[in-house]
C-alpha cells in the first residue's frame, strides 16, 4: 500500500475508505426516502403533512451539520462521535469507523417504546427536514464540489451562476430569502435573460455532472481542501486518481490525461474549506 500523504494525515487508503463508505450510504439514503414516502400517512396527519427545509440552507455548513436528535440519541453520544471526527486528520478519516458505531448503536438498541414514539412525534418535521437538506447538500458536493449552503451564500453576494447550480440540485431553494429576492428583482426588471436561464435550470442536473467517477473526484478534492491541501502536483494527481483510486484512466478519450486532471483539480480544488 502506498503511504503517500496527499494532505496532512490523509493517504489513498483513507480516501478509498471514504469512497467505500459513500457507496454504502447511497442505497441507504434512497431506502430512507422511499420509506418516508410509504409511511407518510403514519408519520403525519393532514394538519402536519406540510413542511420545508430550505431555511437550513441559509445556515453556515457547520451549524447545518451540527443537529441534535432528541430522544433517538443522547447528547453525550453525539459529542463522543463528533470528537472522534474533529480530532482525526482532515476531520474526515474517522468517518468510516464512526459510521459503523452509529449503525451498531441503532442495531443493538431496543425498539422504541410507545412513550418514546410519542416523545419523538413533535420532532418529526425537524428530523425529515434535516435528512432532506443534508441529502441534497451532499449531492451538491458531488456535483459542484461545494455544499448547497455555500452556493446560497454566494447567491447573497450576487452570484447568479450559484443560484442556477443550486436550483438544479433542489428547486425548493426558491424559498430561501436571498434566492426569492433575486428572482423577484428579475421579475420586476423584466430580466428575460435571467428568467429564461432559470427555467432551463429547473430541468435538473446534467448527465455530465452525474458521472459517478467525476462525482467521487469532486468529493476527494473537497476532503483534501478541508484537510489543508491547496494544490496537488501533476504527478500526485496521476498517482492518486489513475493509479491508486482508479477513478480516471490513462487512456481516457481525447488523451492528455495530465492536462485534464490539472483542469479538473484547478476547477474543484478551490477555497471552499469550512475549517
Amino acid at each position: 500500500m502506498n503511504d503517500t500523504h496527499y494532505a496532512e494525515g490523509i493517504t489513498a487508503q483513507n480516501l478509498r475508505a471514504i469512497l467505500e463508505l459513500w457507496e454504502q450510504m447511497v442505497p441507504k439514503i434512497e431506502e430512507t426516502m422511499q420509506t418516508i414516502i410509504e409511511i407518510n400517512d403514519k408519520l403525519f396527519d393532514k394538519e402536519s403533512d406540510s413542511f420545508s427545509w430550505c431555511h437550513l440552507y441559509e445556515l453556515p455548513v457547520k451549524d447545518h451539520i451540527n443537529f441534535n436528535f432528541p430522544v433517538l440519541l443522547q447528547e453525550d453520544q453525539m459529542v463522543a462521535w463528533c470528537k472522534q471526527i474533529t480530532e482525526s486528520p482532515g476531520k474526515i478519516t474517522a468517518l468510516p469507523d464512526v459510521a459503523k458505531q452509529v449503525d451498531e448503536h441503532f442495531e443493538t438498541r431496543d425498539s422504541l417504546t410507545e412513550e418514546e414514539i410519542e416523545a419523538i412525534r413533535p420532532f418529526l418535521h425537524d428530523y425529515c427536514a434535516y435528512f432532506y437538506s443534508i441529502q441534497y447538500s451532499l449531492l451538491c458536493l458531488l456535483y459542484h464540489g461545494c455544499f448547497l449552503n455555500e452556493l446560497i451564500d454566494r447567491v447573497r453576494s450576487g452570484d447568479d451562476e450559484a443560484l442556477f447550480d443550486a436550483i438544479r440540485i433542489d428547486p425548493t431553494i426558491i424559498g430561501c430569502q436571498s434566492v426569492n429576492d433575486r428572482i423577484s428583482k428579475a421579475r420586476r426588471l423584466r430580466d428575460q435573460v435571467f428568467l429564461d436561464k432559470l427555467r432551463k435550470m429547473q430541468s435538473g442536473v446534467t448527465a455530465k455532472l452525474k458521472q459517478a467517477n467525476f462525482q467521487q473526484m469532486r468529493l476527494i478534492f473537497r476532503i483534501l481542501s478541508e484537510a489543508g491541501a491547496t494544490r496537488l502536483s501533476n504527478d500526485q494527481l496521476y498517482q492518486l486518481f489513475v493509479e491508486e483510486l482508479k477513478l480516471y484512466t490513462a487512456n481516457s478519450a481525447g488523451g492528455g490525461v495530465e492536462k485534464s486532471l490539472r483542469k479538473f483539480a484547478d476547477t474543484y480544488m478551490k477555497q471552499y474549506a469550512t475549517t
